[in-house]
């Protein structure tokens, strides 16, 4: 089975390759924000860098958020364009599942990615398990709830880094290395090939979390 990764939900987007046998490759934008100018031109890149034909994809794993409004639009059109010109099969994988698959073995697991400004979507997992909603929070407040953290927890993403300065020297605060908490293509693709699910062609929209804060409302 050949999986094609998509991830278009932060600034920096990708693609990504991966059979699963030991085809593993990923390609990353250039720069920031080039999602509806690139997305195309990287999957032919990919695609001809390996001698792959596009009907020879099996399955197009698309990240379908929280992440960028618009980011998460291209991302998920593109992938069922695709699938209907190909035949492939449409799978869609949560971002903060693929963040915490990235420190899969720690028991409890706080995923943050990175939103505007001050602002962060939060997930917490016991083991594999989401503990609550997606949250949307502000960096203090967000800051303040892992200060107050009694037992470990380890904190992947790209929102990590933000938080990281705030928090250091806590001990029951980890932060994951530098090369988790970057957007993956390929952890997507991944996650989608191994678990296989029917196709979701007709059923993928974009997954947004709106804020519910009480000085700003929605953003």
């Amino acid at each position: 089975m050949l999986a094609l990764g998509v991830d278009t939900s932060e600034p920096l987007g990708g693609v990504a390759l991966y059979d699963g046998l030991g085809l593993a490759d990923e390609r990353l934008m250039e720069q920031p924000l080039q999602h509806a100018e690139r997305l195309f031109p990287l999957i032919e890149e990919i695609l001809d860098g390996n001698d792959v034909g596009k009907g020879h994809i099996d399955s197009v794993c698309v990240n379908r958020g929280p992440g960028s409004f618009t980011g998460l639009r291209i991302g998920v059109a593109a992938a069922k364009g695709f699938c209907q010109a190909t035949g492939a099969a449409l799978v869609a994988v949560d971002g903060a599942d693929a963040y915490r698959a990235r420190v899969a073995g720690t028991q409890r697991v706080c995923v943050i990615l990175a939103s505007r400004r001050d602002l962060h979507y939060v997930q917490f997992f016991a083991g594999s398990r989401p503990k609550g909603a997606m949250r949307l929070m502000r960096q203090p407040e967000l800051v303040e709830s892992l200060r107050s953290e009694e037992r470990q927890v380890t904190v992947v993403g790209s929102g990590a880094r933000r938080v990281a300065d705030s928090l250091q020297g806590h001990p029951m605060v980890r932060i994951a290395p530098d090369d988790a908490n970057r957007p993956s293509p390929l952890w997507i693709a991944k996650m989608g090939l191994d678990e296989q699910p029917l196709d979701q062609l007709y059923e993928v929209e974009p997954l947004y979390v709106e804020p519910l804060l009480s000085s700003g409302g929605a953003c």
